[in-house]
This record gives C-alpha cells, sequence and structure tokens, in this order.
C-alpha cells in the first residue's frame, strides 16, 4: 500500500518537501520543522499519512480533510523542566509561507505557531515536539538540541583577492558541535543599466557548498573555492549578450547549519539537494509514534564584502566576464 506525506522546510527558502513512502498503516502524524532561535517565530508542520486504497492518490491529495488532523494538539516542552507550550493552527498562505506548487492542497496551508518571544529559546537545550492526532490518540514525539548561534565568519578578509584564477579563497566560521551539515552561499549584489543612468539594483545567489559536514568536531568549519570558480559564476549567471553598463556593488556570505537530525536525513537518503531543499524518497525519521524530521538550524550573515581592486579589474577584463559590461 502507498501512502504520501508533504513536507515543507519553513523559514529558510520557503523550499518543498513532498515524500513518497511505502507502508501499511494510516493516520500517522508527519512532523517537520527546522527550529531556528534567531527566527521571531516557530511554525510546525503537521499533516497525516493516508492509504490510497487503490483510489487516486493526486485527487486525494488535493482534499485537506485526508491530509489534515481536524483536531491535533501540538506541543513543545522544554526537556527537563516543566514548561510546556501549546502551538496555534494558522494557514500559511497568510503567513507569508504559501504552499509551493505540487500534489497536495494548496489552501488551506495548515501550519502550527509560536512566536519566539513566548518560548524564549536558548542555545544547547533540549526541545520535544508532542503531536496529539486526536481525542484518545497516541502522541508522536521528537527531540533536538537547539543550536547555539554561528560566529566569528572572518575569512576571507575584506577586499577579497581573485586576481589569479586558481588563487584558493577560504570561507571559515565558527559552528558549536551540535551543527552537523552546513550550506554556504553568496548573494552578489550589481547594478545594471541600458542607458548609462537610471542602474536596476539585481542580486544573484550562489549555492557555493551544499550538505557540507564537518570533518571533525573542531569548532572552525570551513569551505574552499577559486576566483575561477566565482568568475565562471557570474559568466554562466548574467547575460552578455545585452547591451548593459553594469557596476559590481558587493557580495554576502550566508551560512545555514543543520542538527544532527537533518545530517542523518541526508546521509541516509543520499539526497543530491540541500538542507534548504529536498525531494527523496526515504525512511528516515527521528519522529517516534509517526514520520518526519524535527531538527535545528542556525543562520550567520556576513555583508558588504568587496572586490580588490585588481579583483575587480579581472572583472572587468577577464577572460570569463569582459563580455559582461562591468565598469
Amino acid at each position: 500500500m502507498r501512502f504520501f506525506l508533504a513536507l515543507t522546510l519553513l523559514g529558510c527558502f520557503s523550499c518543498t518537501t513532498d515524500f513518497d513512502l511505502e507502508g501499511d498503516f494510516e493516520d500517522l502524524p508527519v512532523v517537520y520543522a527546522f527550529i531556528n532561535r534567531q527566527d521571531t517565530a516557530h511554525y510546525i508542520r503537521v499533516e497525516r499519512s493516508f492509504l490510497s486504497g487503490g483510489a487516486d492518490a493526486t485527487q486525494l491529495a488535493q482534499n485537506p480533510e485526508r491530509i489534515y488532523f481536524p483536531n491535533a494538539r501540538v506541543e513543545l516542552e522544554k526537556v527537563g523542566t516543566s514548561q510546556k507550550f501549546l502551538l496555534t493552527r494558522v494557514d500559511g498562505n497568510n503567513e507569508g509561507y504559501p504552499r509551493e506548487e505540487g500534489p497536495f492542497a494548496k489552501a488551506p496551508n495548515y501550519l502550527y505557531k509560536i512566536k519566539a518571544s513566548q518560548l524564549g529559546l536558548k542555545g544547547g537545550e533540549t526541545l520535544r515536539v508532542i503531536v496529539t492526532p486526536g481525542e484518545d490518540a497516541t502522541p508522536a514525539s521528537a527531540e533536538t538540541t537547539v543550536l547555539t548561534d554561528l560566529q566569528s565568519l572572518d575569512r576571507p578578509a575584506s577586499p577579497v583577492t581573485m586576481v589569479d584564477y586558481a588563487r584558493t579563497i577560504t570561507f571559515a566560521w565558527n559552528a558549536p558541535p551540535t551543527a552537523r551539515l552546513f550550506d554556504l552561499r553568496l548573494r552578489i549584489h550589481y547594478r545594471e543599466s541600458t542607458t548609462g543612468s537610471n542602474f536596476e539594483n539585481k542580486t544573484l545567489e550562489w549555492p557555493v557548498v551544499k550538505d557540507l559536514e564537518r570533518a571533525d568536531e573542531d569548532v572552525r568549519v570551513a569551505h574552499t573555492i577559486t576566483g575561477e570558480q566565482f568568475y565562471q559564476f557570474l559568466a554562466a549567471n548574467i547575460d552578455g549578450n545585452v547591451n548593459r553598463r553594469r557596476v559590481f556593488d558587493g557580495f554576502d556570505v550566508v551560512v545555514t547549519a543543520g542538527g544532527k537530525e537533518m545530517a542523518d536525513f541526508v546521509r541516509i537518503s543520499r539526497a543530491n539537494l540541500g538542507i534548504t531543499s529536498s525531494q527523496v524518497t526515504t525512511k528516515y525519521s527521528n519522529v517516534t509514534g509517526g514520520v518526519g524530521v524535527f531538527s535545528s538550524r542556525a543562520t550567520l550573515l556576513r555583508t558588504n564584502l568587496q572586490l580588490s581592486g585588481p579583483s575587480g579589474d579581472s572583472l572587468r577584463l577577464g577572460k570569463f566576464t569582459k563580455r559582461l559590461g562591468f565598469q
């Protein structure tokens, strides 16, 4: 028998994860969330698995009554304390988290929410989610350790030198031992104009590395690129066949970390995509009495890194980017 689960990673990139799993049971809670103590509100997706029973599963997935529990109770508990918090069911479409295209009903898009100010999370705390699907139902639960903040994203130094295409540039930051998996992205900012004035702001996002697992328990995590990779990304993602004047404005570095549960999920499923997006068939779950992934994440942002003067010359005149019209 086949049942379908719809999971969404919230507060990261609004990316959708649709699971198509095999099983011989129904009405299991599906629980999915990444808890980030830096967020202003926390959301948990809770849905129900269902058996198609030979019916058209695509049609069944469009019926909200088949994918949501009508009276689920969702709580967060700080393990080792008496503190327990009841979450409120909201429509994600009204919260800025619309459901992306897929086989599941887009409206309503029920999530369970609590404001960060109510929860008051601290790094290192163990957090338990408890989902009771209905009256007299057996609760499902999962635990995660709340990640402390990432720190000290102090490499590379700005301005960044990328004159020699073979030159390596190292991005390095500090992370707690409970952070096991990392994504590194660059947000590259520039302006372009067809008239020489009236410049329009543009941003490119480069997913430099996804699913980076730390090599050991050392507090320092690092990843290296080359200048050639940087310029080749620009050349591949900016149209050099149109008449444009462009001005480079710098770039931001974004590091996103995931906890042990997400690292286990990626490792077991052998996913090709990162912690902010996945579409795989998997039997991994850390939810007891249910299915899903409950983990923690953290984000570190460093803004406004600049290129050195000679690197700007390479951007304007180099073999990869000279057609892009940078001034």
